[in-house]
């Protein structure tokens, strides 16, 4: 046995892997937890939250500055919330992996896929005291855990967030506050815009609530000079209509 594989052995017998959901032994997310996930039945346009085919943003709803496009795949509920909390506090990085696979196996069961998209995949960042704190940022670990599964690049250092928010899934928050509350939280450095000139790019989060701080952050980044803006996340909470 290598060094490696006894440590891992020993890690394993001192901390046993357990599903986050449950508490079972054996896996993060074992078989019955996993099958208690409820796929997204349709999508969604991301500015006015009713249903759009294919996730494509209504023309009545698209400005020069919004996202062309969401996906999502599962509604935020059922074990989904426990998965994206013990990602974000747990520090379990191996979860990452866990996420993104299941999340690409859902919209392939959807039809939907990325062959041929030349797409660059960047995180929606935390801002630099947030992530000091916590050491990580869950949407970083979940997008490079898909850069690797879809083999597409990822680049972390563009988009940076310049200061914090407060959550934006408070129940009574009218949609025109949450959208105030994101008003120029996100920038490019200087020197970077050249990274993201003309690409198509594939916006990563961990869940969509009312889509605020993506189409902040796709407004930055179109005016920075990117293509196509598309926003990705493992969940989608419930509707919005305020």
């Amino acid at each position: 046995m290598t060094n490696v594989s006894w440590l891992n052995w020993l890690l394993e017998l001192l901390f046993p892997t357990r599903c986050v959901s449950c508490r079972t032994l054996g896996k993060l997310l074992c078989e019955e937890c996993a099958s208690k996930l409820q796929p997204l039945d349709k999508e969604f346009c991301i500015v006015c939250d009713r249903p759009a085919v294919g996730g494509f943003t209504h023309p009545g709803c698209a400005t020069r500055y919004t996202p062309e496009r969401a996906l999502a795949g599962f509604w935020y509920k059922g074990p989904a919330p426990r998965l994206i909390s013990a990602l974000k506090f747990k520090q379990l990085y191996p979860l990452a992996r866990v996420l993104a696979d299941l999340l690409v196996e859902n919209l392939q069961e959807r039809g939907i896929g990325f062959d041929g998209n030349a797409l660059l995949l960047l995180p929606i960042p935390l801002s630099f005291w947030r992530k000091g704190a916590r050491g990580f940022n869950q949407s970083e670990l979940l997008a490079r855990a898909l850069g690797g599964r879809l083999d597409l690049p990822v680049e972390v250092s563009v988009l940076r967030k310049v200061r914090d928010t407060e959550p934006l899934g408070q129940k009574g928050m009218r949609r025109e506050e949450r959208s105030k509350r994101v008003w120029g939280v996100f920038a490019i450095p200087e020197g970077k815009e050249g990274v993201i000139q003309g690409k198509d790019i594939l916006l990563v989060d961990d869940v969509l609530t009312s889509g605020a701080t993506a189409r902040e952050a796709t407004k930055v980044l179109k005016k920075s000079g990117a293509g196509q803006v598309w926003v990705l996340t493992f969940a989608k909470s419930r509707l919005w209509r305020s």
